[in-house]
C-alpha cells in the first residue's frame, strides 16, 4: 500500500504541541511508511482577555480545530479530553482516547507551602469553576481568583511572587516536566478531577474510515471506558463544560467506581458520591450516577448556575 501524508490540528500551546508531537510519534511507530505532520491552529479559547466560563465554556478550545478537521486543512485533531465536546459536531468523531496519565490535580505554591497552611490574605489561582467550587467548600480561607495563560505562565506568577500559588492539572505539568514545581498533589476521590482529566482525545471526520481504523490503533480501551463513563455523567447533567462539575472513573478488577462532584460557584452547595459497575457499561454507570444526583437535588444547582449558553 502506498504511504500518505496526515496533517495533524492543534492548538499552539506547548501543553497542546506536547501532545500532538506524542501522538505522532505513536502513530509513526504503528505506520512506519506514513508521515504525520503537525500543524498548529489558534481558538478563541487562546484569547486571554475573555473568561472561557463566561464565553461558552472549553469548547472554545476546539471550534476552530474542528472547522479546520470539516473543511480538509487537517485530516485529524488532538485535543486534551477535558476540554473535548460531549457531542463532537456534525461530520466529526471521536476515533481514540490514548492512555491516560496522572489524573490528579496538583498545587504549585510559593515556597512550596501546602495548601492548608494558607493564609486569609494569600492568593489561590484557578480557571475552573471546579477547582474555586472545591477550594471554597473546604472553606480554605486564601482569596480564590482567577487567572488565564498556558502552564508556563501561570507557574511563573507563582515564582514572581503575584500569586501565592495556583492550582493546576498535574498531567500537564508532568508532560512538560515541571514535576518539581508540585508541592502537593490531591486525591482523585476528595478532590473530583474534571471530566477526562489526564487524557487525551483524537479526533477525525465521520466519513474517513480507512484513517479511523489507522487511529484506533493507538486507542487505549481501559482509558476509553473510563473517560466515557465520567463524559456519560456529565451529558446527564446538561453536557456543559463551564459546570462546577468532577468525574473520575477507576477500574477495579473487573468493575469500574465513579466519583462525581457537582456544587454551586461558591461551594455553598455540595454534591458528591459514587457508583459502581462492571466492565463494558460505562455509558449507563455514568447515566445512573448522574440520574442520582437528580434524583437527590442536583436540578436545584444547576437552575443557580444558569451558565452561558454553549455547545458542549
Amino acid at each position: 500500500m502506498a504511504s500518505r501524508t496526515y496533517i495533524l490540528g492543534t492548538r499552539t500551546s506547548p501543553l497542546a504541541m506536547w501532545q500532538a508531537q506524542f501522538v505522532q510519534w505513536l502513530l509513526e511507530e504503528q505506520w512506519p511508511d506514513d508521515h504525520f505532520s503537525i500543524a498548529g491552529i489558534k481558538t478563541k479559547g487562546d484569547d486571554l482577555n475573555i473568561s472561557i466560563s463566561k464565553e461558552g465554556g472549553k469548547g472554545l478550545y476546539v471550534k476552530e480545530l474542528e472547522q479546520a478537521l470539516l473543511d480538509k486543512r487537517v485530516d485529524f485533531c488532538v485535543h486534551s479530553m477535558k476540554d473535548f465536546p460531549v457531542m463532537p459536531i456534525d461530520g466529526c468523531a471521536l476515533a481514540a482516547v490514548v492512555e491516560r496519565g496522572e489524573v490528579r490535580d496538583a498545587l504549585v505554591s510559593r515556597d512550596k507551602i501546602p495548601l492548608a497552611e494558607f493564609k486569609s490574605s494569600m492568593k489561590i489561582g484557578t480557571s475552573s469553576l471546579r477547582r474555586k467550587a472545591l477550594l471554597l467548600s473546604q472553606t480554605n480561607p486564601a482569596e480564590v481568583v482567577e487567572i488565564r495563560g498556558n502552564i508556563e505562565t501561570r507557574v511563573k506568577k507563582v515564582r514572581d511572587g503575584e500569586m501565592d500559588g495556583v492550582i493546576l492539572a498535574a498531567a500537564g505539568l508532568l508532560r512538560l516536566g515541571l514535576e518539581n514545581e508540585i508541592t502537593e498533589y490531591y486525591d482523585a476521590r476528595s478532590f473530583v478531577p474534571a471530566p477526562g482529566q489526564g487524557a487525551i482525545a483524537v479526533e477525525c471526520r465521520t466519513g474517513d474510515d480507512d484513517l479511523r481504523l489507522k487511529l484506533r490503533r493507538i486507542h487505549h480501551d481501559e482509558s476509553g471506558q473510563a473517560v466515557a463513563a465520567e463524559r456519560a455523567f456529565l451529558r446527564s447533567l446538561g453536557g456543559n463544560c463551564s459546570l462546577p462539575l468532577g468525574a473520575w472513573c477507576e477500574m477495579e478488577q473487573f468493575q469500574m467506581r465513579l466519583y462525581g462532584f457537582l456544587a454551586d460557584p461558591l461551594g455553598n452547595q455540595v454534591m458528591m458520591d459514587c457508583s459502581v459497575g462492571p466492565i463494558g457499561y460505562a455509558d449507563e454507570l455514568g447515566e445512573h450516577l448522574g440520574h442520582r444526583f437528580l434524583s437527590c437535588g442536583a436540578q436545584g444547582i444547576l437552575k443557580k448556575i444558569n451558565p452561558a449558553p454553549s455547545s458542549l
